[in-house]
């Protein structure tokens, strides 16, 4: 109950074309898994705690959708968490999550989480938090890692830096330093700062742990004036400077605990279509785990809806269609003699007769037409599949000029970061590493200017 926890919400630039990313994509926090907008399952995660505050940042375009969303999850919660903790949607068009809680320092009373929009997960909160409150003294945060939980998702799709920590005595973690796998290509050399090498001389270097963007951080961490929260950074980069502020000085700084979630339990950010595809699989296996078996009808020709299927709410499926695998949202209508193998359908979808989709993602309202044949193809909300398309691995959209407009709009806007923690927060540019240099030069006179 000592938390406050503020969830970020980003665009879902690496959801494209599903996403709000695209004018007719929905918000990245409502986007659907296993029939639940995503933004619901870090709202029931923070119940459990629970914390005393739970604070929605998203921004002004998509602020009403998630506001109310957030407003009816809040009319429902468990009755007996409500007189304790308060939950609240907030529009904040800030470009980084640093800005984010700059903006809400005064709101920030006590220690704080903060937290993606975007995950899901079946570690409880329990285990975080005592981690975080067994942690060193001279601990000021924690970061929490974890590893790949889908053996389907590519290497390529997940986005991991060099992580650079150490293991202490007392088996505690300690965040060391981050490189980002870009910077280490173009430099072809992972480069280990000296102090730190003196300072940890077992220091551990891994290129598989994957950040979980979840951070415990302690209220002292707001009074740190010397390299505090900066209002133009994201949590990866205030995490690392944080970091790196317990090696770089002559006198021993504070640090920056962390802890690797144990490979038992599932954890994935949503943050990808991959990663999006297999967390919609994970639960629908799930609820075919607590199924006798295939939802088989006893009239002849009817649609076979598997037990790893799921069907939303007025959503109608014609004669001798097969549905597996497969989460098909509310309000659609598929047609006869259909095949969904392994497929995500967003709501409003018409899907025509004699149509076959494996493995794609169909965004809200789109329509498929009949005898299409679709595999690994991901369709932007609003698209018409013409009659008889084949397509392998393709993005299906819609090309216009206000799509192209609104989409640059959105990359040069700075959205690479919050809220999003999910497009580019693990990058760390070349003009911040020799910036670096110049204050580590300064502090101890190990290299020369």
């Amino acid at each position: 109950m000592e938390f406050q926890a503020i969830i970020c919400c980003g665009k879902g630039a690496r959801l494209s074309p599903i996403s709000a990313i695209k004018p007719t994509g929905v918000p990245k926090p409502l986007l659907p898994v296993a029939q639940k907008p995503m933004i619901e399952y870090a709202l029931e995660w923070c119940d459990k705690a629970p914390f005393k505050e739970v604070i929605v940042v998203t921004d002004s375009s998509s602020f009403n959708q998630v506001n109310q969303v957030v407003k009816n999850y809040a009319k429902n919660r468990n009755k007996d968490i409500v007189p304790f903790t308060s939950v609240e949607c907030l529009s904040m068009d800030a470009e980084t999550t640093g800005e984010v809680i700059h903006l809400l320092r005064d709101r920030l009373t006590s220690d704080f989480v903060l937290l993606p929009c975007d995950f899901i997960t079946d570690l409880p909160p329990q285990v975080l938090i005592e981690a975080y409150r067994n942690r060193a003294d001279s601990d000021i945060a924690m970061a929490f890692y974890h590893h790949n939980p889908f053996e389907n998702v590519e290497k390529t799709f997940l986005k991991t830096n060099y992580t650079i920590y150490s293991e202490e005595e007392d088996g505690h973690f300690s965040l060391l330093d981050l490189h980002s796998k870009t910077s280490v290509e173009l430099n072809k050399a992972l480069e280990i700062r000296t102090h730190m090498a003196w300072r940890y001389p077992r220091a551990i270097v891994s290129s598989k742990l994957l950040e979980s963007f979840i951070y415990f951080c302690s209220h002292k961490i707001m009074q740190i004036s010397e390299g505090g929260i900066s209002a133009s950074k994201s949590s990866t980069k205030i995490m690392r400077d944080f970091a790196r502020r317990s090696w770089r000085h002559r006198q021993t700084r504070e640090t920056v605990g962390m802890f690797i979630m144990p490979r038992e339990a599932t954890f994935a950010r949503c943050n990808n279509i991959p990663v999006y595809t297999e967390a919609n699989r994970w639960f629908m296996k799930l609820q075919a785990k607590n199924n006798q078996g295939a939802q088989v009808s006893k009239e002849k020709g009817a649609a076979v809806i598997g037990a790893d299927a799921s069907v939303g709410n007025n959503t109608e499926i014609g004669e001798r269609t097969n549905v597996k695998r497969s989460v098909v949202g509310n309000n659609c209508k598929v047609g006869m003699r259909c095949r969904l193998t392994g497929c995500i359908i967003l709501d409003n979808v018409t899907i025509a007769d004699d149509v076959t989709l494996e493995n794609c993602i169909v965004g809200l309202g789109a329509t498929v037409n009949t005898k299409a044949r679709l595999t690994n193809c991901n369709i932007e909300g609003g698209f018409v599949a013409p009659k008889g398309l084949q397509a392998k691995g393709e993005n299906l959209m819609s090309l216009s000029l206000d799509g192209l407009i609104h989409e640059e709009a959105l990359s040069e806007s700075g959205y690479s970061d919050l809220y999003s923690d999910d497009d580019g927060d693990e990058a760390m540019d070349d003009e911040e590493e020799e910036e670096y240099e110049d204050e580590f030069s300064e502090d101890d006179g190990l290299f020369d200017r």
